[in-house]
């Protein structure tokens, strides 16, 4: 009776494991423990919706306040990079990229003057593929 217990628990874990590693995805959280992620329930939100997208949440700290910024590439258009910045409670407080106007450029330092960046919290991205061509000459 108890190995079909485990077996099914162990089948359980290999098809946690086969779906995981069909993802082309891999999502990195720093610190793995008390992240802010896991801890502020829109955060936490945001990051189911761009658990399929290349992106980065950055943590920053201004006057006692966290701001989170999420900049998402575009491959091969990174006049089309964008970026966005939330305060604590998740409303939107800034948004960038790519190639900006001079009137921006200076609105974007001003915000971030005198910011301490925390460093990178989740982070989201490809997979690399493993080449088998190497041995092709």
């Amino acid at each position: 009776m108890k190995i079909t217990k485990y077996g099914g628990l162990i089948g359980c874990c290999c098809l946690l494991l086969c779906a995981c590693a069909s993802s082309k995805y891999i999502v990195e959280k720093n610190p793995r423990h008390d992240n802010p992620v896991d801890e502020i329930r829109w955060l936490k939100e945001r990051t189911q919706e761009l658990r399929n997208t290349e992106c980065q949440i950055t943590l920053f700290e201004k006057e006692g306040k966290s701001y989170y910024s999420v900049y998402r590439p575009t491959p091969e258009a990174f006049d089309k990079n964008t970026t966005v910045v939330y305060d604590q409670e998740g409303k939107i407080c800034l948004t960038f990229g790519g190639l900006m106007p001079p009137q921006r450029r200076a609105a974007v330092n001003a915000f971030f003057k005198g910011a301490q960046n925390k460093g990178v919290i989740w982070e989201c991205k490809l997979r690399e593929e493993k080449n088998d061509k190497a041995g092709d000459d």
